[in-house]
């Protein structure tokens, strides 16, 4: 019994001490939020590019039939 209850008081403790915030003593510019942003947006459109790719080779090929006149 008073390991089980050590173990839950350790717990208790680690779950309070994730809970508090200590202070940063850092600074970020605008600017870094900013190129987050175009990260994020340039990682998505470049992976639907690349993804688009396959889905072409994948899909089945339609045959243009020309018109012999």
């Amino acid at each position: 019994m008073g390991v089980v209850r050590c173990m839950w008081c350790a717990a208790l403790a680690v779950v309070l001490v994730l809970l508090t915030e200590p202070r940063a003593y850092a600074y970020t510019d605008p600017g870094s939020g900013a190129l987050l942003w175009q990260a994020l947006v340039a990682a998505f459109i470049g992976a639907g590019f690349y993804f688009r790719k396959f889905l072409f080779h994948l899909s089945p090929k339609k045959k243009i039939e020309k018109d012999e006149q």
